[in-house]
């Protein structure tokens, strides 16, 4: 039974929604800029620097031989051209749309429930330690995500008033999805979905529903893009880095979204006690579907939540997956809200004892997961490597040497910090107009031999035990530092 004081305290905190919004704002900001600053950019955020520092048209261009649509980029440029180009104002973009993206989940969940678990669930959504992550990444994911809440806000309004302005909108919104990440269709299909689930439900004829015309409507607002994504779709760039999702990556979802660990990095005791959470929480989830008059609007945070994850398990199963685990970075927003929407939820249908102890387990976990992420950092689980190149950089010296990196991957990972100096990549052979190395095509960086070379010092950028450039017998080695698994090695030019 909650107590008249209590209550009251409750009733002063959700009069107080809008400065609670806003603290939750700054507190996701706050904290993905503490996360990320840093953490050295790695290669594919490399790569967006790539692309977001040429003209436009060139931009375009390059997108348009790789795999992922141009929308982000041409943000990130607009922005720098604003806030410049240093690491601060860079992350700051991405924990800017993570931080927009608290009030579009606020507000859809104000509109689905109430204002009292809107305002409950803020302090859940601030320590989402997999949605954290992907908001300091200079990738599309933090833009992806916001136009995900908002386009399942669009659609929640659309529902409900039926008025063509709101659907409208949400045509819009999943134009831009597409025009931002591809992935976004794993979004679609939930919309779509518990759609289909609801109509069927209320026996409605389907093709006369608007939202089937707000979709093809989008469709046309993407049709100018359809045959660069079908050329991409058909020449795929996408590197052979994707796995199939077995029982065992399954284990690795649930450990890396609640604790920002892999599961071959969790022992014994946090496994047993992660375990039991979960079961506590799907018990919980469960007592509440039963118990709540929110059944309708609980169904659609539960679509939310699982059918994206559902439809990238399912598209690893192709002969050639491409999945990795941070194709989810888009659509986790949905995953932590469920997780906070049934502990919200909880208290209402619930013990209280049981209630407490869940919401006290949660916020023990995600933190944990939080203070995981900080101490993982821009860790590459796919290649098992820990970018340091910032700190790497500081080893150089620029005043009449050359910085040659060992690959092109090497290059664009590395790049960054190294604008003030001579740098270039070694490449055998002419780097193709296609994929992730396609900004190199035609480069006048690029070094086949170290006999075009004739620099006093001549410092060599690799990983540990990948090494393809080699200096000829003109250069000696003189220091060989190594950072983590990647290696700088000093060469200086033997006198004649």
């Amino acid at each position: 039974m909650i107590k008249k004081k209590d209550f009251t305290f409750v009733s002063a905190l959700v009069r107080s929604w809008p400065v609670l919004l806003v603290a939750a704002m700054v507190a996701v900001f706050a904290l993905v800029m503490f996360v990320g600053l840093g953490q050295s950019i790695w290669f594919d955020e490399g790569y967006s620097l790539q692309l977001a520092k040429r003209p436009v048209g060139e931009l375009l261009a390059l997108t348009a031989v790789d795999a992922h649509p141009p929308l982000y980029y041409l943000l990130l440029k607009a922005w720098a051209g604003i806030f410049g180009w240093s690491e601060w104002a860079l992350r700051a973009l991405g924990a800017t749309l993570a931080a927009l993206t608290i009030p579009a989940v606020f507000l859809l969940v104000r509109k689905l429930f109430t204002v009292r678990l809107a305002v409950a669930i803020l302090p859940l959504m601030v320590l989402a330690p997999f949605f954290l992550r992907y908001g300091y990444e200079l990738r599309m994911y933090a833009l992806a995500g916001l136009i995900g809440a908002l386009a399942t806000l669009a659609l929640v309004y659309a529902r409900s008033s039926n008025k063509k302005s709101h659907w409208l909108v949400y045509a819009a919104l999943v134009a831009l999805g597409m025009y931002t990440l591809y992935m976004m269709i794993a979004v679609w299909i939930a919309h779509i979905l518990w759609l289909l689930i609801e109509d069927v439900r209320a026996k409605k004829n389907i093709l006369k529903q608007p939202w089937v015309y707000a979709f093809v409507g989008a469709v046309l607002l993407f049709a100018a893009y359809i045959p660069t994504f079908f050329y991409q779709f058909t020449h795929s760039a996408l590197p052979g880095v994707g796995y199939q999702v077995t029982l065992t990556k399954v284990v690795d979802i649930v450990t890396m979204l609640f604790l920002y660990t892999p599961d071959w990095k969790v022992n014994a005791v946090i496994s047993l006690a992660l375990g039991v959470y979960i079961i506590a929480l799907v018990r919980s989830l469960i007592h509440v579907y039963q118990k709540t008059e929110y059944k309708k609007s609980l169904r659609i945070v539960i679509v939310m939540a699982v059918v994206p994850i559902m439809f990238f398990i399912l598209l690893s199963l192709s002969p050639d997956p491409v999945y990795i685990n941070r194709y989810l970075a888009h659509v986790i927003v949905f995953f932590y809200l469920l997780v906070a929407v049934t502990v919200g939820l909880y208290w209402r249908v619930g013990s209280r004892p049981r209630a407490v102890a869940l919401t006290i387990a949660t916020i023990a976990v995600l933190a944990f997961g939080v203070v995981q992420l900080k101490t993982t950092g821009n860790l590459n689980f796919e290649r098992l490597q820990l970018p340091m190149t910032s700190s790497l950089s500081r080893a150089v010296d620029c005043n009449n040497s050359v910085t040659v990196a060992d690959d092109p991957y090497t290059y664009i990972d590395s790049a960054y910090y190294f604008e003030n100096c001579d740098f270039r990549f070694f490449s055998q052979n002419p780097v193709e107009k296609k994929g992730g190395y396609a900004p190199l095509f035609d480069s006048q960086e690029r070094v086949s031999s170290s006999n075009e070379l004739s620099t006093p010092i001549l410092y060599h950028l690799h990983w540990d035990n990948e090494t393809g450039f080699k200096p000829d017998d003109r250069y000696s080695l003189v220091v060989s530092e190594k950072f983590d698994k990647q290696v700088l090695d000093t060469y200086v030019l033997s006198e004649e």
